[in-house]
């Protein structure tokens, strides 16, 4: 009951959020984009990732079960934290983490996994749905891993953790042109994120999702400001080899 209460939550915390992001799009658009252009793409990559996604974690956890990381790490010192501490440090450990996996796909050996993502030519909330299934894999091993063996996360704390994390995909893909002031400078913003989908020159740069501090001290930052707000986006073409790209081989 606890698993199925989380999806729940996780479900309606979605699709609010996603009316929420909607509306502004269409309020105060930062940029001029075709939303019908590639939807019937945007939409069946948003049924994977939901699809996918939960499949990934459950096989997963049961490898991660069947190992009895549980027994091996055992941190009772981390369990004890209070909740919102623990969230809170999962989602700080997860997006470390997943900065080194997103740099290692855009190295020769994982690049496969992440080109699906880069066909992305018209930025905005629906689009960011663009994930292969191995990127998908990728993405969910140390989100797993820290979450339901490191921390030991209840069923609700990590439905919390991971609606957050949906939440911050969405977000960092919308079409909106945003000043967040100094915060910006901490926290990614759509502009930020804009120019990690570049057509040329900068898809390797601004690979984190929530904290700009990996790629400040990982030499990987490139502020938003430096660079003209209308640049081409998108790097990889759809044109031919585009179920491999979705499979992410």
């Amino acid at each position: 009951m606890a698993g199925e209460r989380k999806l729940l939550y996780q479900a309606i915390t979605f699709i609010l959020v996603v009316f929420f992001f909607d509306f502004l799009e269409r309020r105060r658009p930062g940029f001029s984009v075709h939303r019908w252009h590639d939807l019937p793409l945007n939409i069946l990559a948003l049924l994977t990732v939901i699809v996918a996604g939960e499949m990934w974690k459950a096989l997963l956890l049961s490898g991660l079960n069947a190992l009895n990381l549980g027994k091996v790490i055992f941190l009772a010192s981390l369990h004890r934290l209070p909740s919102p501490v623990k969230i809170i440090l999962g989602l700080i450990l997860a997006d470390a983490s997943l900065y080194w996996v997103h740099r290692a796909m855009h190295r020769p050996g994982l690049w496969r996994t992440h080109t699906f993502h880069h066909s992305i030519r018209e930025i905005w909330w629906l689009s960011g749905s663009r994930t292969s299934l191995m990127h998908l894999l990728l993405f969910a091993l140390p989100q797993v891993f820290l979450g339901y063996f490191l921390l030991e996360l209840a069923p609700w704390e990590a439905g919390v953790a991971f609606s957050v994390a949906g939440i911050v995909n969405i977000w960092i893909h919308t079409n909106l042109w945003v000043n967040l002031g100094p915060v910006g400078r901490i926290i990614i913003t759509p502009n930020y994120h804009r120019i990690h989908h570049a057509a040329k020159g900068f898809s390797a740069k601004n690979l984190g999702f929530i904290l700009t501090i990996w790629d400040k001290m990982f030499g990987t930052y490139v502020d938003p400001q430096s660079i003209e707000k209308h640049i081409p986006i998108g790097s990889v073409s759809t044109s031919k080899r585009l179920l491999r790209m979705i499979v992410g081989l």
